[in-house]
């Protein structure tokens, strides 16, 4: 998930000379005519590969590098003889743009890479300056040439155009033509066939979800259609259509990543839905102030930003949750960079906001990343806990930034990876780098701490390879302690005890484990998940279910998209949604662990009993979550030694000083064992007696026992076995209503019978209460 961090930079869109943080020379490689100054930008498109954006006003394409944010080439129009620009669509490869014209005409521009390196930095003293990350070897120079005008059988009509890995889409008010990215026509159909209906509807948005055969509208009266089986031909009856009545859509967005599609309302409403086969299921509702203008998601599929007509850009999880807005101006486009950096655009001005996202951190640890910092949490929320704030190796960001992947171990030190090589941080503001020759040629796509190393997933680009590499932590980087080749890139690593399970893009799941005196890597086990119905593309996180089980049926806990799902004996069973999982030991009495879970809500948990455990059985997710636990804000590391859910606050990331909040899962986990086994309930409490909180969740457990009368004969037996029971039965009858006092007094053999155990017990202050 994101969180903002820092300021707003601000940008004006001056179309005759762009004022923003760097400006290229030359400012444009292509001019057709004088500049188009007296209209602002109605129309941007981002590129595939994130880093460029295109805008268009009635008379030119001008095209800006996104960080930093300058002006790379424009192509204006002087006359408007074809009419007036009306929308843009990238081809997947990014060398071309189509241009969509008001009488119905397509240009076909070239975006030319001219291999040239342009970067002029102003400064007020013009003395000395810094390249910022990822600014190291400058901006590559890039230019814009018309190929072709294509005219449209429609004309005199606003065309509206999409762009899709295999085709492009153009819709006119009459028909809708697929396109090859070559200008030869495939099929065309009219709109009143794709919107199946009668009534005089124009399409205002379109395209593909993600790598599938299924297109999607969104019509002028608000509807939204997904059309499934997209061929040469398209068959509009049964299954391959489905109908989204009732939303009042604005903006549509699909992330192929997560399978999770986005659709914003004229009220601010956003609705989420999960593709799961050919349908589209809804998972999730936000509601928020003012029309959806429009909406982005993440790369990585775990955020969409949201655009309002309030000029807010609402930061979602997968699941609807609100976890920051930012009122910046009037906004009409929002795209996301290539790392944790979003761009905002009106008609004349511009915004950059950078974010920061969560790492998979080992223990406790909080730890967060941005393009090129980390922010490390280690001691939870105890008191006079302070983050520590580290900036990358400025050696190292300015050509590698911004960080893809990062990952934090138990005592706080920080891994990370930019486009090549790899940093890993001492703990005390120092970084240990790899040498130059490596960085240059090794791209690292996923990372975990296991122990003291660093396991590493990359691809080797002089050798075309890729292997899982094993660092020391402590040491220099000259070269790994252990490596071994993969048969496909990895796209999830993760920490499991010793060992480290590696997922790869073609589903295999390995476990890998450092034999004996570290100098090699061992595979222990293999299991086939694309086998079993799982996209590796999609897949978040992935780890063992609890079971002492063997070389065969092992059972795997992963989430894909927005599911919580079991792989086991050849198919897999979906539990439920989430947008993370946990497992943390217990290993009290009978119950061995619990398998915890964010549903976009609340956190969940499914407690795993030692007889599961030991016959390797996971009815304990088949059964569902025993134990809810509502928050207000989003969790992110469950602190088991703590009973405690560790998260951030809503909004509370403006400053480089993010608000960590904190809820006792302990009074809600007690619950359910008291239901199970008494004697095990009382064990694990015991275990945290000597804790601070102590006292304060037990008064949690006997207030909803009492309030909801779940089991309050067996919470008093419980309690009466700590010498604070007389503490926490007061201060819990003080905070709960008088009509709850008799049921509760009778429980614990009366008030007059408390009141003087307190008197023997020389608890005076308790008594007096």
């Amino acid at each position: 998930m994101y969180w903002r961090i820092g300021g707003v930079e601000h940008y004006v869109l001056n179309l005759e000379e762009v004022k923003g943080v760097a400006r290229p020379r030359p400012r444009s490689a292509t001019f057709s005519g004088t500049q188009d100054s007296t209209m602002g930008v109605t129309r941007w498109a981002s590129s595939p590969c994130r880093q460029l954006l295109a805008g268009a006003t009635a008379q030119g394409v001008y095209l800006w590098n996104h960080k930093p944010f300058a002006q790379l080439s424009s192509l204006v129009y002087e006359t408007t003889e074809f009419g007036r620009i009306v929308d843009l669509a990238w081809a997947p490869s990014g060398d071309t743009l189509f241009v969509a014209l008001s009488r119905g005409y397509i240009y076909e521009l070239s975006v030319q890479r001219r291999g040239d390196r342009v970067l002029e930095y102003v400064f007020a003293t013009q003395h000395y300056f810094a390249r910022g990350p990822g600014e190291e070897n400058g901006i590559g120079g890039v230019g814009l040439a018309q190929r072709r005008t294509f005219r449209l059988p429609d004309t005199n009509s606003d065309v509206v155009c999409a762009g899709a890995a295999k085709y492009a889409m153009v819709a006119t008010g009459s028909h809708v033509y697929r396109m090859t990215w070559a200008g030869a026509l495939k099929s065309s159909v009219t709109v009143s066939e794709v919107y199946g209906r009668g009534g005089d509807v124009e399409v205002v948005q379109m395209g593909v979800l993600g790598d599938t055969d299924m297109e999607y509208f969104v019509f002028s009266d608000g509807s939204v259609r997904i059309i499934g089986n997209v061929g040469d031909s398209v068959d509009m009856v049964g299954d391959n259509v489905q109908t989204l009545d009732g939303l009042d859509a604005t903006a549509l967005d699909y992330s192929a990543t997560s399978m999770m599609m986005a659709v914003g309302t004229t009220t601010g409403t956003v609705y989420l839905y999960a593709l799961e086969g050919k349908q589209l299921h809804r998972v999730g509702r936000a509601d928020g102030n003012g029309r959806v203008r429009a909406l982005r998601w993440s790369a990585d599929g775990t955020a969409v930003a949201c655009v309002h007509a309030t000029g807010h850009i609402v930061m979602r999880t997968l699941l609807g949750r609100e976890v920051n807005s930012t009122r910046v101006g009037d906004i009409e486009f929002v795209a996301w960079g290539v790392g944790a950096r979003v761009f905002a655009a009106g008609a004349r001005n511009a915004w950059g906001l950078g974010f920061a996202r969560a790492m998979s951190s080992a223990g406790n640890s909080v730890c967060l990343f941005s393009d090129d910092m980390v922010l490390v949490q280690a001691r939870g929320v105890d008191e006079g806990a302070v983050w520590r704030v580290e900036h990358v190796a400025a050696s190292y960001a300015g050509a590698n930034a911004p960080i893809r992947v990062a990952a934090c171990s138990a005592d706080g030190r920080v891994a990370a990876a930019g486009t090549r090589g790899m940093a890993v941080s001492t703990g005390h503001g120092r970084w240990r780098l790899q040498r130059a020759a490596r960085e240059r040629i090794v791209e690292y796509t996923a990372l975990a701490w296991s122990g003291s190393h660093v396991a590493a997933a990359c691809v080797d680009h002089a050798r075309n390879t890729a292997r899982l590499e094993f660092w020391m932590g402590g040491r220099a980087l000259d070269a790994p302690a252990a490596s071994i080749d993969l048969d496909a890139r990895a796209v999830v690593v993760s920490a499991h005890g010793s060992a480290v399970l590696v997922l790869s893009e073609h589903g295999m799941l390995s476990e890998y484990a450092l034999a004996a005196g570290g100098a090699q890597v061992e595979l222990r086990r293999a299991v086939d998940v694309a086998a079993c119905g799982v996209d590796a593309h999609c897949v978040r996180q992935v780890m063992w279910a609890p079971g002492a089980c063997g070389d065969s049926g092992a059972a795997v806990v992963v989430v894909q998209g927005a599911q919580l799902r079991v792989v086991r004996d050849g198919r897999a069973s979906t539990v439920g949604r989430a947008e993370h999982v946990s497992i943390s030991s217990v290993n009290i009495g009978s119950m061995h662990s619990a398998v915890w879970w964010y549903d976009g809500m609340q956190v969940l948990a499914a407690p795993v009993s030692l007889d599961d455990f030991m016959s390797n059985d996971t009815r304990a997710l088949d059964r569902g979550p025993s134990v809810h636990l509502p928050l207000d804000f989003y969790p992110l590391v469950i602190a088991a030694d703590h009973g405690m859910v560790i998260g951030l606050d809503q909004d509370s990331v403006g400053t480089h000083a993010p608000m960590l909040r904190g809820t006792l899962f302990l009074p809600s986990l007690l619950s359910h064992m008291l239901h199970t086994s008494e004697p095990d309930a009382l064990m694990y409490a015991a275990s945290f007696e000597h804790r601070g909180f102590f006292a304060h969740a037990m008064e949690k457990l006997l207030h909803e026992a009492l309030v909801n009368d779940m089991r309050l004969d067996r919470t008093v037996r419980m309690l009466a076995h700590f010498a604070q029971f007389d503490d926490i039965v007061v201060h819990c009858a003080r905070k709960t209503e008088a009509a709850f006092w008799p049921q509760l007094f009778e429980c614990v053999g009366g008030a007059a019978r408390l009141f003087m155990r307190c008197l023997n017990n020389g608890r005076l202050r308790t008594a007096a209460q």
